[in-house]
């Protein structure tokens, strides 16, 4: 698929800045170790542990409900640094959750970084709070006989599993539902009515109506969509060529050792045909030079490993994918004319960026309730991320500090004093190199520097366009329903409404004022996208047929 730029990230060279480096304040950190975690959907492999503190490094293991309440095998974890630790993201084996799961906190006590057990505990008492989840394990494949398998579903309650088509990157129409039982299923199999789109959508719903009827969009108020602290139990799986690589570390810091034999993983690759997956260095925004392939079978490849040339692997790197037209096995492409091509999806070659060593992602942002959200950091260690003011365009004093875990953390979030961020800030990468879980740079000579990639710091400012507090500034158009442009609520029921109803279902309802808001309002409670400008102009609408 064609990449599109959605995302910010920068290495900045730091000069004077460097030397303000002292934290806003004290943390504020538990005084025992603790693991705090809520009930979740687990929809991409990774359960989400919303705060832990470790008296030394230790590592955060996901234990399946082994019977009678109590922690049964591991289905996961991970390290974490000394102190406190946030939003950590641990990957499982989602085939083998259990609607309840335990997060159990262990100490780091034998090979540094190796999980080796023993298990922390207070007063008597293993940390390990147990959580509920509902979990949706979706992998990518080829439509067959109109079907699709889902890998494995757990369900807190029965219900139904619904495949919905694709409808510009959200669900679309239904096409297809089967019924789930509560627990953990394998493999359920969903028959589809119509045309699969490139991407499909397993929704898990209740059974709250008629028991064993689907009747979500004709009965009011039954089998809604399962949702847990406002989101709902949804995610995409492809039925075209497709590849799932996330960001990861191929290549480390300046100060770390290198990586003498370095390798890219891709966790699935759907292939039509024999193929290939290619990396490519950076080419200054786009596919560079080849450092290394792998054979891929038809259908679906797990865990797909490419070794790289060493000496060129680049801070991002390009997956693609490849056709294997020419002699089977040997890749040719620029060598043969014609064979081993990239693969097109929609006439777009199916490549994307990734990051490959330490790096910030991020964008400029309204500073919502104090919030500084910060997309993902990549980190070959255990460490930091200090948040700068401005000053004068470029990093001063540090406002305010979040600790890291070594590789990739997503959807980060870190409270800011929106006077002290004023209309930028700059989010820097550090190690964490002196007292572990204790921020000290600037105030322990050679503890917690910046990380460097390159010679760069891995740094970048972030405008706060619209903070609070603050005016908009002049030039800033104002939304366009505070300019006075009509919205067509019309069209909006085509984009919004159609998700889970046909547009005939609607167009055919005969329902006064009242109770064409009373349907609308519920739609939004299970999850419609519309703002209160929006919904006013489907009101409108529906209410003057």
């Amino acid at each position: 698929m064609m990449w599109q730029n959605k995302r910010v990230l920068l290495f900045l060279v730091l000069v004077a800045a460097l030397a303000i480096g002292l934290p806003a304040g004290a943390q504020d950190e538990p005084v025992t170790p603790s693991i705090e975690v809520a009930d979740q959907l687990v929809l991409d492999g990774t359960v989400t542990i919303a705060r832990a503190f470790s008296d030394g490094p230790g590592f955060i293991v996901i234990h399946a409900d082994g019977g009678g309440g109590t922690p049964g095998p591991v289905i996961g974890y991970r390290s974490i640094n000394a102190g406190e630790s946030r939003a950590v993201q641990v990957s499982i084996n989602a085939a083998q959750a259990t609607p309840t799961l335990f997060a159990m906190l262990h100490a780091d006590t034998g090979e540094v970084g190796v999980y080796e057990f023993g298990a922390v505990s207070v007063d008597g008492n293993v940390v390990t709070p147990a959580f509920a989840v509902n979990v949706i394990h979706a992998e990518d494949q080829f439509v067959e006989n109109n079907q699709v398998t889902i890998a494995s579903v757990t369900a807190q309650q029965a219900g139904w599993l619904v495949i919905h088509a694709d409808n510009n990157g959200s669900p679309g129409p239904v096409l297809g539902q089967t019924q789930v039982p509560a627990g953990t299923t394998a493999n359920v199999v969903v028959e589809l009515s119509g045309e699969a789109t490139g991407v499909l959508w397993p929704m898990l719903h209740v059974d709250t109506g008629e028991a064993g009827v689907y009747e979500f969009g004709t009965v009011e108020g039954a089998d809604g969509p399962v949702r847990v602290d406002g989101r709902v139990a949804v995610t995409p799986f492809w039925t075209v060529p497709h590849m799932r690589v996330s960001d990861q570390l191929v290549l480390g810091g300046d100060s770390m050792e290198a990586v003498m034999e370095p390798g890219l993983v891709a966790a699935s690759v759907l292939s039509e045909g024999p193929g290939w997956l290619v990396v490519h260095a950076d080419g200054g925004g786009s596919p560079g030079p080849v450092l290394g392939q792998t054979a891929l079978a038809p259908g679906l490849n797990r865990d797909v490993v490419v070794a790289l040339d060493p000496g060129g692997v680049t801070p991002v790197l390009w997956p693609m994918l490849h056709v294997d037209t020419g002699e089977v096995g040997v890749y040719e492409f620029g060598a043969v004319e014609g064979a081993d091509g990239p693969v097109r999806v929609n006439d777009n070659v199916v490549t994307f960026p990734i990051q490959a060593a330490p790096s910030l992602t991020m964008q400029d942002q309204t500073l919502e309730e104090g919030i500084l959200r910060i997309d993902a950091a990549l980190i070959d260690a255990h460490g930091w991320i200090a948040v700068h003011s401005s000053q004068d365009g470029s990093p001063g004093p540090v406002i305010a500090t979040y600790p890291l875990t070594a590789g990739l953390s997503r959807g980060i979030q870190i409270a800011l004093d929106p006077a002290q961020a004023g209309q930028q800030v700059f989010p820097m990468l550090h190690y964490d190199t002196g007292e572990a879980g204790v921020y000290e740079f600037g105030t322990v000579e050679g503890a917690d520097g910046p990380v460097r990639v390159g010679g760069n710091v891995v740094v970048g400012p972030v405008n706060l366009t619209g903070a609070e507090g603050e005016p908009v500034t002049e030039g800033e158009a104002p939304p366009e329903h505070e300019m006075g442009v009509a919205l067509d609520g019309n069209a909006l029921i085509n984009e919004r409404c159609t998700v889970c109803h046909t547009r005939d279902r609607i167009d055919q309802a005969q329902k006064t004022p009242e109770q064409w808001a009373a349907t609308v309002d519920r739609m939004i409670g299970y999850g419609a996208r519309l703002s209160p400008e929006e919904r006013q102009a489907v009101l409108d609408y529906l209410s003057s047929r």
